[in-house]
């Protein structure tokens, strides 16, 4: 019987255990509501907060332009706009002040601009910026244009890349460019007719002109202003009204290695670049031996190559520079009274002028560069690279051996070793032929041997 009794002592147990779950479910039941009803509540705050989101002001996205548009300002660009759509902004300012750029590099960023659901506003801005060549095309293509007083756009006639005006192809080049920006300015309703003369004729306007002929749609002293002047107003080619009044901005900036990248496609860092890595090979050559020169001139030569290869150049121009080198170490080894050096530095210059294939003043090397820069290549072959070559070829000379027929002064007692001051300097000396000779008498040196010198008295 006792087996019995333990077995239902077992299955009372679990009853118990039941029991006590159900009451300390009960208890937890009052505290669970609670928490539910809170969380319902803070469900519902978030919703009224992201509701108040939602009517916040609009935020605006500011894309400065800001020198020559190439290949490193139009990935700056479009990444922004791209990035811009990602925030959810209400509208993009492309902040104007260019004097153009490659015409590869402004279509990528008019395509970006027509592509992005964003409202793309064009302004030509602080008061001095100008929005010449490919920055009028970007002007056209934005759906709002407006400039800030004191500025201007225009000019923008091709700038002859690799095509002369005069010849079919350059011909071929002014009519496409002709009609991609009429097509542009079509498209948002702006002045056509003007839009094709500024690429055949290369007129310009000021913002006050541009206003009254129907070439851009606002004039605005500052963003501020320009922001509440084109709230409500509703693009041509997106049919988008603004909302912008009151709107917050922020500005897209460089980062340093973009800043850097298009400081390396400047025409006048590039030719620097060049000209220094040349003369840093050329001295090497001439002064052997791998040194910090060596490794800056190949650094600077790498930087230039990057440069060279995205920007127009003309080849003559590269082979007259590498010839103005080349004359230049000439002139080392052959006794040409200086004729070599002029050679040089003539070739120096015309190859400078000639090194981009382009007639745009901003794609090409500033003439006040050329002369300084062909005038201190010269100089530096003229006296540095010269007093290096002779140096180099000099006979090699033992500075121990240079001390044979010096005289000097016992400092000690030779007995017959002991030490002397000789050409300044304290050393071990033994006497010739072992005499014996007293501290503060005179002694000229007759022998070198490893650190110890063989002295004799005068």
């Amino acid at each position: 019987m006792a087996p019995r009794r333990s077995r239902n002592r077992r299955r009372r147990r679990p009853a118990g255990v039941r029991e006590r779950r159900r009451r300390l479910v009960s208890r937890l039941l009052a505290p669970g509501a609670v928490l539910g009803v809170l969380a319902v509540i803070l469900i519902a705050a978030v919703s009224m907060s992201g509701g108040d989101a939602a009517a916040s002001p609009a935020q605006v996205r500011v894309i400065p332009i800001d020198g020559v548009i190439d290949p490193v300002m139009a990935d700056f660009v479009t990444g922004n706009i791209d990035q811009a759509r990602q925030d959810k902004v209400q509208a993009i300012v492309l902040e104007l002040d260019t004097p153009g750029g490659l015409d590869e590099s402004m279509r990528q960023i008019i395509k970006k601009m027509e592509s992005t659901p964003l409202p793309v506003i064009a302004y030509v801005a602080p008061s001095g910026a100008r929005a010449a060549s490919a920055g009028t095309f970007i002007c056209m293509a934005a759906d709002v244009a407006a400039m800030a007083p004191g500025t201007n756009l225009g000019a923008a006639h091709p700038v002859g890349i690799g095509a002369d005006p005069s010849t079919e192809e350059g011909r071929k080049v002014i009519n496409d460019a002709a009609a991609y920006i009429r097509s542009l300015a079509q498209a948002n309703d702006r002045n056509a007719d003007w839009a094709e003369l500024a690429v055949r004729q290369s007129v310009s306007l000021t913002a006050d002109d541009a206003l009254s002929q129907k070439v851009i749609d606002f004039k605005a002293d500052n963003l501020n202003s320009l922001l509440n002047q084109i709230n409500g107003f509703k693009t041509k080619a997106k049919g988008i009204t603004l909302k912008t009044a009151g709107a917050a901005t922020s500005e897209a900036g460089m980062s340093l290695q973009e800043k850097f990248l298009h400081l390396l496609l400047d025409p006048n860092v590039a030719y620097l670049l060049f000209i220094l890595g040349l003369i840093a090979i050329a001295y090497e050559f001439l002064h052997p031996g791998v040194s910090i020169g060596a490794i800056i001139g190949v650094i600077a030569l790498i930087m230039s190559f990057y440069a060279l290869y995205i920007l127009p150049v003309n080849y003559v121009g590269v082979a007259l520079i590498l010839l103005g080198v080349i004359l230049f170490a000439a002139e080392l080894y052959v006794p040409a009274h200086g004729a070599l050096t002029l050679g040089g530095a003539a070739s120096l210059l015309i190859g400078s002028l000639f090194l981009f294939n382009t007639s745009a003043s901003f794609l090409k090397v500033s003439l006040a560069l050329d002369i300084v820069l062909a005038a201190l290549a010269a100089a530096f072959f003229v006296f540095v690279a010269r007093a290096a070559f002779r140096a180099r070829r000099l006979p090699a000379r033992n500075p121990k051996s240079a001390l044979i027929g010096m005289t000097g002064v016992t400092r000690t007692d030779l007995a017959p070793l002991g030490q002397v001051f000789v050409n300044g300097e304290i050393w071990s000396a033994e006497s010739e032929a072992g005499e014996s000779i007293e501290k503060g008498e005179e002694v000229e040196v007759t022998g070198v041997s490893g650190l110890m010198l063989k002295v004799r008295k005068t």
